[in-house]
């Protein structure tokens, strides 16, 4: 049996944009990010959105923005202007200190910040550094648990921008 050249090209064509576009009416194709984290679905803190998901590309607005934290304690605690809330990712933490002892201070210091700051018990994959100012904001401002306070005794740094 031969099959027209003709009818597999338009087949293809059919499939191809014709999933596309099935996917576009049912929601599923996106090609931009929704900068909003997964929520927690198990434990106490289920139904809060997931520090874990904090990725570089967020900005401190999109932090600041899904996990309700004022814009003046998160800039404070990274020493950030706040005139750079809009624009300043998280990625762009690390370019941001001259001395952090050889420890690191990035994407996964804002992940830790949230977390200990709302309280939300999360797990750390990395061994994760606050700078001593985010430190004290947390312990004036925040809801840490005990085992974060514990946490941060050992895990804060001093730095200079």
């Amino acid at each position: 049996m031969k099959i027209n050249s003709r009818i597999i090209a338009l087949s293809i064509f059919i499939i191809i944009f014709g999933g596309v576009g099935l996917a576009k009416l049912t929601g599923m194709w996106k090609t931009t990010s929704t900068k909003v984290p997964r929520k927690i679905t198990e434990g106490e803190s289920a139904g809060q959105f997931n520090p874990n998901d904090i990725k570089g590309s967020y900005t401190f607005k999109d932090v600041i923005h899904n996990f309700d934290i004022p814009d003046e304690d998160l800039a404070e605690a990274f020493l950030i202007d706040k005139s750079q809330i809009d624009t300043f990712k998280c990625k762009d933490l690390e370019a941001n200190y001259s001395d952090t002892q050889g420890k690191d201070i990035g994407t996964g210091a804002v992940r830790a910040f949230v977390a200990f700051y709302k309280g939300i018990d999360i797990d750390l994959t990395e061994e994760t550094y606050l700078p001593k100012q985010a430190v004290e904001i947390i312990l004036k401002n925040g809801k840490p648990t005990k085992k974060q306070i514990e946490y941060m005794k050992t895990h804060s740094v001093e730095v200079e921008k």
